[in-house]
């Protein structure tokens, strides 16, 4: 099993003995909507976005985004770049450097890979210092402003805290982002072989490109032989071709809250 399966199934299990007013913070951080601001009209967009990041979605995943023009986030957490897992290889500090002068943007994924939910507040700003200082020495012109949580839950707390730091954070509760949005949990949709078939993510840019939305796709390691959070590569080339296809703007984070949002990411509650 992989260190990161194994600190899912810890997670997982945790939660199934935990109080039940820690449950309802976690439900809490999801559900109230704590830094709204009104999407401004734009384009369908679609964004891929990669989380930890397996070496494969830095090598394959990249090279089928950039063989359309379009580039990607790849949500980086330092303390897994350059590890070896069962199944599955993390990406060098080489190739998020490389990733970076090919146009794609570096996000934040924390430095531990934890659930932020487990951190006490100096701990997580230890760890996102950390992680930012990681990366900085990657790239001096490396700065995250878009952060992904790890696991994809998070306290009111934590939440609270990181968007004091980042432009955005991003969950994974599917979802198009539209209308008045909560910066500090962006909707996602999980772009991997055991959720999301072609039907299915056909529909979802399908209602993207009708509700002229922003849609966000994640995924984790791309291969023939995807990890269970992984997609294949056809998967992600159909998915891309379908954006385009259907006219949608193939955006990174970045980019997607420039038009989205302009120049101001605050928002009011």
């Amino acid at each position: 099993m992989s260190s990161r399966s194994a600190e899912l199934g810890r997670v997982v299990s945790q939660a199934d003995r935990e109080p039940l007013r820690l449950r309802l913070a976690r439900l809490a951080a999801r559900t109230i909507r704590t830094r709204t601001v009104q999407a401004r009209p734009h384009p369908p967009l679609v964004s891929f976005t990669f989380d930890d990041i397996p070496a494969t979605a830095a090598e394959r995943g990249a090279a089928i985004l950039e063989q359309s023009g379009a580039r990607g986030t790849f949500y980086i957490a330092g303390g897994l770049v350059g590890t070896v897992e069962p199944g599955r290889r993390l990406v060098t500090a080489e190739q998020c450097g490389d990733l970076h002068r090919r146009g794609h943007e570096i996000g934040c994924h924390t430095f531990s890979h934890r659930a932020v939910s487990g951190l006490s507040r100096p701990a997580l700003a230890d760890d996102l210092a950390r992680n930012a200082a990681f990366l900085a020495g990657v790239a001096p012109q490396i700065a995250p402003t878009n952060f992904a949580y790890p696991f994809n839950t998070t306290s009111l707390r934590a939440k609270r805290q990181l968007e004091r730091h980042f432009a955005s954070c991003r969950g994974g509760v599917p979802g198009i982002n539209t209308g008045r949005i909560d910066l500090g949990f962006l909707r996602a949709v999980e772009l991997a072989d055991g959720y999301c078939d072609e039907a299915m993510m056909r529909g979802w840019i399908a209602r993207t490109v009708a509700t002229r939305g922003w849609l966000i796709f994640f995924s984790h390691g791309v291969s023939e032989y995807p990890e269970p959070y992984g997609c294949h590569p056809d998967l992600l080339r159909l998915a891309v071709a379908e954006a385009r296809a259907e006219g949608a703007t193939i955006v990174t984070m970045r980019e997607a809250l420039r038009q989205v949002i302009g120049g101001n990411a605050a928002g009011t509650a």
